[in-house]
Parts: C-alpha cells; structure tokens; sequence
C-alpha cells in the first residue's frame, strides 16, 4: 500500500512541476488528451505575422476566416490593391466617367451678320451633371455676297457663358477661293472647367466688309470628365 501512495505521490508531483515550468517559463506544452486552441487560451493581441502560415492552403488564414464587411480602408496598405486584386463587374460607373463623352451635334445653322457687330449662328445645347469641361468643334463655310469680288470678317466659339477667346479666327477670302473649295475652316476649342448644369454652346461670326455670308454653320460639342 506504500508503495501504491509513493507512485500516486510521484505523479502528482510531476503534474505540479509541469504546471509550474508552463506558468514560469511561458513554453507551451501538449495536454493529453487535447488537440483544440480555444479564444481564451490566447491573450488578447499577442497572436502576430509569425503566428500565421505563409502560402499554406490548409493553415493560413483565408477569406472565410474573415468576417465579411469588416475590413475598413485602414486594414490596406497604400497603393496596394491593383486592377487585378479586383472584380471589374462588381465596380459600379464611376461619377465622373458618366459625364465623360455626353455628346451633342448641330446639324443646321447659318448667318448673315452684315457688320462687325458678333451674330450669333448655330447653338447647340447640353447639360453638364457635375462641373467639367466642354470640348467644342465649329465648322464654318463662308461666302462672298453677289456683286462682290471679295469678303472678309470671322467667327468664334461660345461656352454658353463667356467668349473662347482662343477660338477667334480671322479669314479673308474671294470668288476664287470660294471656287476652289478654300471657304470652309474649323475651330476646335476645350472650355475651362464650368459648373454643372445646361448651357447653350454656340458659333458667333461678324462681317468686316458687309459682304460676308455664313450658309453653313455646324457646331458639335462633347462633355468631358477631368478636371
């Protein structure tokens, strides 16, 4: 019977020992019987980067070991989700790309101005959703008025609000010129950045000499996006 109560002694005496070199040493020690690491095993914000299995399909964490909707920009590190890290159809339109490449086009429009003072010849309108810039292609075909041997004046685009001051052109030209085709010009002009909403863009021409007409007068316009 001593010896029964010498070997229970024994063994529990090197459970106390092993308890004792666990809680003093913080070396982690199998318990018979037990496989499973549960929360409250773990202290509170002690588990890092080397407590987790790089590349390892079976012990690195995953998708389904995150909560979904629980990341927050903070959890990314700048400049480090690319095109390929992201599902392009579940990306929805962005603002200001559904303003970019709204476009309009005028297909009539003529003058007769008769005199220096700026007349207005073809307009066409569209509406910007969000502030932005508007690019703005005239298309002008001039002419000599009869009994005329020449004529002269010009034309110049409109935002709608203020003159393209870049846009004015000059031009000189006579019945040869018209003959030969050499009485069309084109203007092409990107507006500052204006604010959202509808606006008239238009095609303004004068006659220097009175004996200028515009027939044909064509204005398109596109919105576009940047800033």
């Amino acid at each position: 019977m001593l010896t029964n109560l010498g070997r229970s002694f024994a063994r529990q005496w090197a459970g106390l020992l092993a308890l004792f070199l666990v809680l003093t040493s913080g070396t982690a020690y199998a318990l018979a019987g037990s496989n499973t690491v549960f929360s409250d095993d773990i202290v509170d914000g002690t588990v890092s980067s080397a407590d987790v299995a790089d590349d390892d399909t079976v012990r690195a964490l995953r998708g389904i070991d995150i909560l979904n909707g629980s990341l927050i920009a903070q959890d990314f590190a700048a400049d480090s989700v690319t095109g390929a890290g992201i599902r392009e159809s579940s990306l929805s339109t962005v603002p200001l790309a559904a303003q970019g490449g709204t476009g309009r086009y005028g297909y009539e429009g003529a003058c007769n101005p008769e005199s220096t003072n700026w007349l207005r010849c073809s307009t066409v309108v569209l509406t910007l959703n969000r502030p932005g810039r508007i690019l703005v292609i005239g298309q002008v075909t001039a002419m000599v008025e009869s009994a005329n041997e020449w004529g002269d004046g010009g034309c110049r685009l409109h935002d709608g609000t203020q003159v393209i001051e870049a846009s004015r052109t000059y031009v000189k030209w006579d019945e040869e010129d018209v003959e030969e085709g050499r009485n069309h010009f084109t203007m092409t002009a990107v507006t500052n950045v204006l604010p959202a909403g509808t606006r008239a863009v238009a095609i303004d021409c004068y006659d220097q000499t009175g004996a200028t007409t515009y027939p044909l007068a064509r204005i398109s316009a596109v919105t576009l996006s940047g800033q």
